[in-house]
């Protein structure tokens, strides 16, 4: 009966490897098509300016034909990447989880540091979009930031690294 039992499962596997060359593979979340969750809609390359404001300083940069430039504050060698890099996270990195406006009355919007920013990011696209962003404390695991879009009542909850690589682009590294 051992023997049955293991020529049985042999033969299964068989034919599920064979299933599977014949239909191509298995279906999963690797073949979908990326889609960005972050909060800003302005896409990166349309950017045409960004303010990054902070207790440190302000810094304001425009994208022209050859590249970014600074205009306003002294930004460190290589803030071009910096900057790429963390207008990417704020369009593809969505929030660990939205706090409605309901949660956030109930506890008090000074517990999340939003009054003043930790820091603040303006964004402007094209026409007359704009995408405005305030960072403030970190949560209690100290895993995200707490952010607030302009205009909103409710409170993101975004991952570190974002607010990191925007604190990098705005100064030394």
């Amino acid at each position: 009966m051992n023997r049955l039992a293991w020529a049985a499962a042999a033969l299964g596997a068989t034919g599920i490897l064979a299933a599977l060359a014949f239909t191509g593979g298995r279906g999963g979340p690797g073949l979908e098509p990326f889609v960005p969750k972050g909060l800003m809609t302005i896409p990166v390359e349309d950017v045409r300016e960004v303010d990054v404001i902070a207790s440190r300083g302000h810094w304001h940069f425009v994208r022209t034909q050859s590249g970014w430039r600074v205009t306003q504050g002294a930004a460190a060698a290589g803030f071009e990447a910096r900057l790429d890099s963390a207008l990417k996270l704020l369009r593809n990195s969505g929030p660990d989880r939205v706090l409605t406006e309901a949660e956030v009355a109930r506890v008090g919007v000074a517990q999340f540091g939003l009054a003043p920013p930790r820091l603040r990011v303006v964004v402007s696209g094209p026409g007359a979009s704009v995408f405005a962003i305030s960072f403030g404390s970190t949560n209690p695991m100290g895993l995200s930031h707490y952010a607030r879009l302009d205009g909103s009542q409710e409170i993101a909850l975004l991952p570190a690294f974002v607010l990191e690589e925007w604190e990098r682009a705005g100064g030394p590294p």
